[in-house]
């Protein structure tokens, strides 16, 4: 069984076919150690699709992860809406300049031409000449809620405006859903077989918000796509779990600070056997190491009923290779005792 039929078997609820767990990142996979094995160094692997391309696959041609992944940074959606934003030499992306109003927003009038998204467009295709069929292209991107809230505008500001002026948030929410869902088309049409909903922002609101500023979109974009979905979120989930589920993706994703135990109990009460990705911690554990606690925390996490093993969220970009080689070494040997 190749990674392509694991994972799309885990993501269509076919778990029972698959030969092993297995081992993906949904969000960034950029390390500098996979820059200088690739020679795909930021901030030029950003904007060339031959290098982004050699740099999203570098986990798999190189450790053995189960899926390849891009683009590497939050910023795309909010460049391409108007934001100014500032490449650091082998840093991530920041935002040079934030929108003085969220109804300042440009909206493109063609995806395919907007900001760095060509190039992504770009690199699926040369990504999907070579793995389709083998190996799972997962890209993500930032949707509406934490896209506005977190990089289009200061995120005090649009908290502030969601508590006092509620129906105005709607409003420009609204007014960008439409440039998300033909960006995650255009993406699907290129050949992405996983759209990542990197919802970053989900657990800073009260889970009351998550249902009315973060549900109603995400399901619109769901509602558009053929492909599997995922939705990951960052920092504590446990109060929104099962309003993730309720979403709508094929699967959701978590980071070290919601136990998978705990995930696992509550998906479970919503959704049997619904897919849950993680959540070996990115800082704490793969960046430090040592390889025996990799593999501990590895075949904890699969004992804890993860369906998918992951980083929590992008990989650290001074990872070593052998501990990312270890987080998949691990998911082979353990995921395979289920």
């Amino acid at each position: 069984m190749n990674s392509y039929e694991r994972v799309i078997n885990v993501l269509m609820g076919r778990i029972g076919d698959i030969d092993r767990i297995p081992c993906v990142n949904t969000v960034s996979v950029a390390t500098i150690d996979f820059m200088k094995a690739t020679n795909a160094y930021w901030p030029e692997s950003h904007k060339d699709p031959e290098k982004m391309a050699k740099l999203a696959s570098a986990a798999h041609r190189i450790c053995g992860l189960d899926n390849v992944s891009l683009p590497f940074d939050m910023l795309l959606e909010a460049e391409a809406l108007g934001v100014k934003v500032e490449y650091p030499e082998g840093r991530y992306p920041y935002v040079k300049k934030f929108l003085a109003e969220p109804y300042e927003v440009r909206i493109p009038k063609d995806v395919v031409d907007a900001g760095r998204l060509p190039v992504v467009l770009r690199a699926i295709r040369i990504l999907r000449r070579e793995f389709e069929g083998k190996t799972p292209i997962n890209v993500y991107l930032d949707p509406p809620f934490t896209c506005v809230s977190n990089y289009i505008v200061d995120i005090v500001k649009f908290f502030t405006l969601m508590r006092r002026n509620p129906d105005k948030a709607h409003e420009i929410l609204k007014a960008v859903l439409s440039f998300f869902i033909d960006v995650a088309e255009a993406y699907e049409e290129a050949g992405a077989n996983i759209i990542t909903f990197h919802e970053m922002g989900a657990t800073a609101v009260p889970p009351a918000y998550f249902d009315e500023f973060i549900t109603p979109y995400l399901r619109e974009i769901v509602k558009h796509l053929k492909t599997p979905t995922v939705l990951n979120v960052c920092g504590l989930a446990k109060p929104i779990i099962g309003k993730m589920v309720n979403v709508g993706c094929s699967a959701i994703a978590v980071d070290e600070l919601t136990p998978i135990k705990h995930v696992r109990e509550v998906v479970d009460s919503v959704k049997v056997n619904y897919p849950v990705i993680g959540n070996i911690s990115s800082g704490k554990v793969l960046l430090p190491g040592p390889v025996n606690r990799i593999m501990e925390e590895v075949g904890k996490c699969i004992g804890d009923g993860v369906s998918m093993v992951s980083p929590g969220c992008d990989f650290h970009l001074e990872t070593p290779i052998e501990h990312i080689k270890a987080l998949v070494d691990a998911a082979v040997k353990y995921g395979s005792q289920r």
